[in-house]
């Protein structure tokens, strides 16, 4: 009876928080995609892209492209190319 308590106390809190836009997920999604598509408009070029570029590194390996890299002095490669 408790937890049932805690939990529509924590909904209450949600509703105080969110008020009457109840689609603030959607909202913030739409922004993230936005950012995405704009920093894929310029190439990923920009302080604000770097985010993405682990996520970059991840789909190039996906793809089977051969991906050079240099660490310190030394040359990897990776993929079938």
């Amino acid at each position: 009876m408790i937890a049932v308590a805690a939990s529509l106390a924590l909904i209450g809190i949600l509703h105080l928080a969110i008020g009457q836009n109840v689609l603030t997920g959607d909202d913030i999604q739409r922004a993230k995609t936005a950012e995405f598509e704009h920093c894929k408009e310029t190439n990923f070029a920009g302080g604000e892209c770097r985010k993405y570029d682990k996520r970059l590194e991840v789909d190039q390996l996906d793809s089977g492209n051969k991906i050079s890299t240099e660490i310190g002095n030394d040359i990897t490669s990776s993929g079938t190319e």
